[in-house]
């Protein structure tokens, strides 16, 4: 099923209607994100070559699968060229009178590390593409190779594409319609286990329960999603164990940068290197209270959603998983704490929410982040979920989050508005209360032009 990417296809289309000349488009993103099932649903009705290279030391075996690609013959018996220059000019040949999209996949496979498969192609481009009605689709899962070797200023390819797409997860809403039929709790958990990777999503079924899914596509140790976490750590970094450790840190509340190295036994330089990979391949992030961006105010967090989710349930439960027992302890070991694994799932959410999907916010957003510090009044450290700053004045929106079995009372705005006096702002307060299980009729009654009440069902329509 293809969902949820009619504004990456509406880019790509327009960026082939742009001229019935040569183009290109480069597109890149994380492992599992649906590059190539976005790409396959663009040139379904085109003329197309899709390339896929595959990760070899012997570049033979690519040229071989080109060479298929090009004879458009499903058996063995097709014309080998002797050289990748020799392939292209055949595709160019082929472009001359009329539109063809050639797609180059897994674009990272093919390089070296003296760049001579990007100056071939750059090279081909100058001297015979540019010739052609020929549309070149680059795309690439390595997110810093393609960041630093093809879109960096150095690469013999920068300046010659006509449009940069990074792919990303779905957001939460786009994540909710692979589940049509499920409540609006039940999709917010979804988007908390799959972090809204397409093939993720493609591992659970809608027509099952949320429980149902989770014990058969990710509480199975035969599961694709239960060895994911080993596998892609495999696939991305030399040294997978060392990253594990520093993502395990993380997960068990070491977020300090001093407290990562120590947990994880890994050097301070040695740390810098692995946070930045982390960083690169969307699995960590390093979080800054809004408008307070010192160094000391940092720390870090797993921002990777499935990456988070495996670590808060599979370690805990490692051993029921294995002996298949974890069915029998599910209510117990698993549901009983998804309310707390979903907090600041349901933060993201609610944020998700302000920045794309709310109408009539008082203020055209700015920054938006969380905020954190003390309390000079209570002498206690205060935390605020949402805040959102204005682009054009001092007015803020201060934005609380509980996604637990009881619905929120008035007693949280009293709790907020001491939070944003301890955080201190200028302008107008905007307070946005989102509660997954409804507010107290009490707190309804304070609804106004600032106090603003939104129930989880309403993140959804």
């Amino acid at each position: 099923m293809f969902i949820a990417r009619e504004k990456d296809l509406e880019s790509l289309q327009m960026c082939y209607d742009s001229s019935s000349c040569f183009g290109m488009a480069i597109i890149y993103g994380r492992r599992r994100v649906g590059k190539t099932r976005l790409i396959e649903e663009f040139v379904k009705d085109k003329k197309n070559l899709f390339f896929s290279a595959v990760k070899t030391s012997n570049q033979d075996e690519n040229l071989l699968g080109l060479s298929k690609v090009i004879s458009g013959r499903d058996d063995d018996d097709f014309p080998v060229y002797s050289s990748f220059s020799a392939a292209f000019n055949q595709i160019a040949k082929m472009a001359e009178n009329e539109r063809l999209v050639f797609v180059i996949d897994e674009f990272p496979y093919l390089e070296n590390d003296d760049g001579w498969f990007s100056s071939l192609l750059q090279n081909t481009i100058d001297r015979e593409f540019r010739k052609t009605k020929l549309f070149l689709i680059i795309c690439g899962s390595s997110v810093s190779f393609m960041e630093e070797k093809v879109l960096g200023s150095k690469n013999p390819l920068y300046g010659r594409t006509g449009m940069i797409m990074k792919l990303l997860p779905f957001d939460y809403y786009d994540t909710a319609r692979w589940f049509p039929s499920y409540s609006s709790r039940d999709k917010a958990i979804m988007y908390g286990v799959t972090g809204g990777i397409p093939y993720y999503l493609e591992q659970f079924s809608p027509d099952k329960s949320v429980k149902e899914n989770l014990l058969s596509g990710f509480f199975n140790r035969n599961s694709v999603l239960f060895n994911e976490n080993e596998f892609l750590l495999k696939e991305e970094v030399r040294e997978p164990s060392i990253y594990n450790a520093v993502i395990t840190a993380i997960a068990n509340g070491k977020t300090k940068f001093s407290e990562i190295a120590d947990s994880a036994s890994v050097s301070s330089g040695a740390l810098t290197s692995y946070l930045k990979t982390l960083k690169n391949l969307g699995i960590v992030s390093k979080v800054f209270p809004v408008g307070r961006q010192e160094e000391k105010n940092s720390f870090y967090v797993i921002d990777d959603l499935f990456f988070r989710f495996w670590h808060f349930f599979v370690p805990r439960n490692y051993s029921s998983i294995i002996s298949g027992r974890i069915r029998t302890s599910y209510e117990i070991a698993v549901e009983r704490l998804m309310n707390d694994y979903m907090g600041k799932v349901f933060e993201r959410i609610c944020t998700e929410y302000l920045e794309f999907r709310a109408e009539n916010l008082p203020f055209p957003p700015s920054a938006v982040g969380t905020w954190w510090g003390g309390n000079p009044k209570t002498k206690k450290s205060a935390e605020i979920d949402i805040v959102v700053t204005s682009a054009i004045d001092d007015d803020v929106i201060i934005g609380s989050c509980k996604f637990t079995n009881l619905r929120m009372g008035i007693d949280e705005l009293r709790r907020i508005e001491e939070y944003a006096d301890a955080m201190g702002t200028r302008g107008r307060r905007h307070y946005y209360f989102f509660s997954a299980a409804g507010f107290d009729e009490s707190f309804k009654e304070q609804r106004n032009e600032y106090i603003h009440l939104v129930g989880i069902d309403e993140l959804f329509l």
